[in-house]
């Protein structure tokens, strides 16, 4: 075997193994509509473009037939791309979206390093005191009524130390702010606020969904990365998907 046609079936082989870990990670953690706004894509960009590019380059610089220490060498390379591999893994895990919040004014998508430990443990639901490994959770938030603790948020945001959609203690189940959603929730139609450029792309976002423009709204979608918008039905108030915006 020549050591272009090994290093050809090394790039066969890194390119199955890299595109299982990237459909892993956008079915799991970043769906490819949130991808953009969480800024996955440089990260697995690189991650992926390292892997296929350094285990492949390496055997065809190493690669010779009868080479005695050929089998150490190629599993030296393998080591190498495999630690490449779960570093971005990891990193990429360790800041996956983990909740989706709802509140009366819109969505946001929270991140695993967002939310503090002792704030995660004073959830009132006991399925909100962990984060999700898989999928974000989709959840709701209330501004509680005690003017303190209004003022406590209201100074933590300011502080930079975390808002609202950043406290577990005061989620609550989505379909608890469904009342919200629907009254403060738009259809797809331009307006000051909203460009038709924008509208077009929602409402190709719906199609692609499956769903009729016309049945849904949209609100907004942020996080402490980027901005999308999040498409809703007009009459249940039930998630139809998100729809992300090209960054400037």
């Amino acid at each position: 075997m020549t050591r272009w046609k090994a290093s050809f079936i090394h790039l066969l082989i890194s390119l199955a193994v890299v595109g299982s870990v990237a459909a892993y990670i956008i079915y799991f953690w970043y769906p490819l509509a949130l991808i953009p706004m969480a800024k996955a894509d440089k990260l697995l960009g690189l991650v992926g473009g390292i892997d296929l590019i350094v285990g492949p380059l390496l055997t065809l610089l190493v690669y010779k037939t009868g080479k005695a220490t050929l089998k150490m060498d190629l599993t030296v390379i393998a080591l190498i791309q495999a630690a490449f591999l779960s570093i971005g893994l990891y990193t990429m895990f360790m800041s996956r979206p983990v909740f989706i919040v709802a509140s009366s004014r819109g969505f946001d998508l929270v991140f695993a390093p967002d939310i503090a430990a002792q704030r995660l443990a004073q959830a009132q639901i006991p399925q909100y005191k962990t984060l999700s490994i898989t999928k974000p959770k989709l959840v709701g938030v209330k501004m509680p009524t005690d003017p303190n603790e209004q003022m406590r948020i209201i100074n933590s945001a300011l502080a930079g130390l975390g808002d609202l959609q950043m406290m577990p203690e005061y989620y609550v189940e989505y379909s608890e702010m469904i009342p919200d959603i629907l009254a403060n929730s738009q259809p797809l139609k331009a307006n000051a606020h909203i460009s038709a450029q924008a509208i077009t792309r929602m409402a190709t976002a719906a199609k692609a969904y499956g769903r009729n423009p016309d049945e849904v709204h949209f609100m907004p979608l942020g996080s402490s990365r980027g901005l999308a918008m999040m498409l809703v039905d007009a009459k249940t108030g039930q998630i139809v998907g998100p729809v992300a915006f090209p960054r400037k």
